[in-house]
């Protein structure tokens, strides 16, 4: 079992003439050069990596903006973070470091904030033959990320097995939300529900680093598509990932967490996207109170498009999709809900032979209201999974550079954008 990207380059999907997707896909009427800017200033900010760095990870704990990220030389890989805040980083950790660690562009390292002053962060550590045979493995920090607790494993399957594309996010209580994309179902016919299916599970990690029993969510999901967690103001958790049927239908699911218990799936719309192989496009979530935002990649019919679809009963039941791409979008999602409803969406889309990372600023009903392109890349490799954070007043975003040696570099840059930020009316 394994898993190779699938690429939708932009010569081998259908021409989107007029971007119609179909009746039931709500189309902004405005043009892109019809938009205003997202963002009133918009600057670059030095990063503390080191010379071939890449997939950045962005986290705040509300204060401040915290990074992880990968970095290569002499024969090993290290997994660092570092605190942004005032203007300046803190001198970066290394949390893990080995030759066998696990380096891809789609399944990478991800931080977020955890407890009052702690921080999490995991990778993958390979444990098999097979280039897709590798382990989560999760550091806590308890002290804003000075020292590093040893790795612990969340999943209770040892097998040399898939286990990635990785989402955590902190609860009220004081654990941590694991979940993940599980492979011990693989080749082991009349052992599980769903054989050679790929699941979503999940488990909880106390403050201490000690996990609890992993318990399976979906049996049957996409094979290798990011999977995102958010928060909402009674504690509930809300996981958006890519499903699959047995007719290989792969369009987008969310499940809830309340009170220890998961809900079944709701589909966010039914794109109805036939894919016989996995394409490597996770969505993203967001949530503020008990609004929520899903953002994701389809191809259904050979259309490619990013959609957006907002939710205002806490990711029960969810609005038409508005489609918010210009033309050719590769997808690659990110997104955060504003404190006035409207979302801040990233992806990116071709131009021409070029690579643009595109931002937007959309509001239920309408769609884009503002749009920016952040960064083109005219290199021969991809600015692969683009990341954002919201602190304060400012919005970060972080890419993987590709460089005309064929290494890579880090990109962060900072804005603050052109419409401030109101309070939604509840």
């Amino acid at each position: 079992m394994g898993w190779r990207p699938i690429h939708l380059s932009k010569t081998g999907l259908a021409c989107l003439g007029a971007l119609v997707m179909g009746g039931a896909v709500m189309v902004s009427t405005a043009q892109a050069d019809e938009l205003p800017p997202v963002f009133r200033t918009l600057a670059p900010i030095a990063v503390p990596s080191g010379a071939i760095a890449q997939e950045p990870s962005l986290a705040t704990d509300g204060n401040s903006l915290v990074m992880s990220w990968m970095e290569t030389g002499n024969l090993a890989t290290k997994v660092r973070v570092a605190r942004h805040r005032d203007g300046a980083w803190s001198k970066p950790a290394t949390v893990a470091i080995g030759k066998d660690l696990f380096v891809n562009w789609a399944d990478f390292p991800t931080v977020t904030a955890f407890g009052e002053s702690g921080l999490a962060v995991h990778w993958l550590r390979k444990v098999g033959r097979s280039s897709f045979d590798y382990n989560v493995e999760i550091a806590l920090s308890a002290d804003g990320g000075e020292t590093w607790s040893a790795p612990v494993i969340p999943h209770s399957d040892r097998s040399q097995a898939q286990h990635g594309f990785v989402a955590m996010s902190a609860a009220p209580d004081g654990m941590l939300d694991v979940l993940w994309l599980d492979g011990r179902a693989y080749g082991r016919v009349g052992l599980n529900p769903t054989p050679d299916a790929m699941q979503l599970r999940a488990t909880r990690i106390a403050p201490d680093g000690s996990p609890g029993r992993d318990a399976v969510v979906d049996v049957q999901t996409c094979s290798c598509c990011q999977t995102s967690a958010a928060r909402l103001d009674d504690g509930a958790l809300v996981v958006a990932y890519r499903d699959r049927t047995d007719a290989e239908i792969r369009d987008i699911s969310v499940v809830r967490q309340s009170a220890g218990l998961w809900a079944d799936p709701v589909n966010v719309h039914a794109d109805g996207w036939e894919i016989s192989g996995c394409p490597v496009n996770g969505p993203a979530i967001t949530a503020l109170g008990q609004r929520v935002a899903v953002a994701w990649f389809t191809a259904a019919e050979d259309i490619p498009a990013v959609n957006l679809s907002f939710s205002t009963d806490g990711a029960a039941t969810f609005d038409t999709p508005l489609r918010i791409d210009t033309g050719e979008p590769l997808g690659r999602v990110d997104a955060a809900l504003l404190a006035d409803g409207s979302a801040l969406v990233t992806w990116l889309e071709w131009d021409g032979g070029d690579e643009l990372l595109q931002l937007c600023r959309a509001v239920p009903g309408q769609g884009c209201i503002a749009r920016q392109t952040v960064a083109r890349n005219g290199t021969a490799g991809s600015m692969n999974f683009p990341r954002m954070a919201v602190v304060g007043a400012e919005v970060f975003l972080a890419w993987t550079q590709p460089m005309p040696d064929d290494t890579s570099s880090i990109g962060l840059w900072a804005g603050m954008l052109r419409e401030p930020v109101l309070q939604w009316e509840r």
